[in-house]
């Protein structure tokens, strides 16, 4: 019994015939922007948000990308929120702290 020569032009049969391909990935995850840390950085930006309710929409916002990374994004949103509104209340009360001490 003779083995056929191998045909230049047509590549090898078997399991090894495409060693270098992968079959394409299934659907990408689609990931969303988180909705409570976008209106908490918006109304933290805007002053909409009175520093506590941004502050309140940011911390849960983060808490939602913290538990679920594969389905939210957003968490630069959240983190900036949380910052920005927890400085409105810190100068706040500042404000409030040093007006009283001078006697209005």
């Amino acid at each position: 019994m003779s083995v056929p020569p191998n045909d230049p032009i047509q590549p090898p049969r078997g399991p090894d015939a495409n060693p270098g391909y992968y079959p394409p990935a299934g659907p990408a995850q689609r990931t969303s922007i988180n909705v409570l840390a976008l209106i908490g950085f918006i109304t933290a930006i805007t002053g909409m948000g009175c520093g506590i309710i941004s502050l309140i929409l940011s911390i849960i916002g983060l808490n939602q990308i913290n538990r679920e990374p594969n389905r939210y994004n957003g968490k630069g949103l959240a983190i900036a929120g949380i910052v920005i509104s927890a400085g409105c209340i810190i100068y706040f009360f500042q404000l409030v702290y040093s007006l009283r001490h001078e006697g209005f």
